[in-house]
């Protein structure tokens, strides 16, 4: 049902797997995890470690954990708290700059 959203939470380890967003929120709170987020999510947050997670389209990306790679197509905003984190992204929502704030440490945030 449109405007209806089922939020994911990976609070596992070592887990494979895919999700379609269906503009819900997905958080990642285990660790060594490969998540596939296919479609618009409102928003990816990952305060676990060592993830890899890639997004279609993320309307706002949030990371607190550290050693995560993360890819997302479009996204809005970008904020990473953690440390030595690896973020690229394609483009901004609506062709604009995604809005970025890095205050962690040795995290490298770049276009793709």
């Amino acid at each position: 049902t449109r405007g209806q959203t089922n939020d994911v939470t990976f609070s596992k380890d070592d887990q494979t797997t895919t999700v379609d967003c269906n503009r819900s929120a997905i958080t990642v709170t285990g660790h060594d995890n490969k998540i596939t987020a296919k479609g618009e999510c409102s928003r990816l947050t990952v305060s676990g470690d060592d993830n890899e997670v890639k997004a279609d389209i993320a309307n706002e990306v949030l990371i607190s954990g550290d050693d995560n790679k993360i890819e997302v197509g479009v996204v809005a905003r970008i904020n990473v708290s953690g440390d030595d984190n690896m973020i690229a992204w394609k483009k901004g929502i609506g062709d604009k700059r995604p809005e970025i704030s890095n205050t962690g440490d040795d995290n490298h945030i770049k276009q793709d």
